[in-house]
């Protein structure tokens, strides 16, 4: 193992420890060890969307090589970006969550917090908002709630692939 994938997975476990500083300075030496690696630089770009810090993912997402944007971890980070941008734009996970409260039935405030709760890695909260408003209006949005569960196993596949086929299982049985 090279010098800079040791210290790429050095930072991957401090990263999960909840050592978040100390996990970006490894993954900093390791690009300097090596700055041909993009795993570190991958690396790199989930924990800046793990830290809420999008306009630094998405500086660091933009300059890998379109191979690696292109392969299943690049197009996951991109997924991963593409919804805490989203999330972004919404009232916030409490005022949804208050809007629910007051009115079930409203599809608008399920869709969005769907979109929170994934941005949260809450994928299965996610996906029953997602599911409600697929059974009960399925054209809302032309379709958003089926392409976004859609968009979300394909997100999940690399990482987690039992937790996507279960939502593909669970969609193709809704559908047929």
């Amino acid at each position: 193992m090279t010098e800079s994938e040791t210290l790429r997975e050095q930072a991957r476990s401090k990263h999960i420890a909840g050592e978040t500083v100390e996990a970006i300075s490894l993954l900093t030496q390791a690009i300097q060890q090596d700055s041909s690696n993009t795993l570190v630089a991958m690396d790199m770009v989930q924990i800046f969307i793990d830290i809420g810090e999008l306009e630094q993912a998405t500086n660091l997402f933009n300059k890998l090589p379109n191979s690696d944007m292109e392969g299943d971890t690049g197009k996951a980070l991109q997924g991963q970006l593409t919804v805490c941008n989203l999330a972004a734009k919404t009232e916030g996970k409490a005022a949804l969550q208050v809007r629910l409260s007051n009115n079930e039935d409203d599809y608008t405030a399920h869709f969005d917090l769907a979109i929170c709760l994934v941005s949260e890695h809450d994928y299965q909260q996610a996906v029953e908002h997602l599911f409600h408003i697929l059974k009960r209006e399925p054209e809302f949005k032309e379709g958003a709630a089926r392409e976004m569960i859609i968009a979300l196993t394909d997100i999940l596949a690399p990482n987690e692939p039992e937790l996507a086929q279960s939502f593909r299982r669970r969609l193709a049985n809704l559908l047929s």
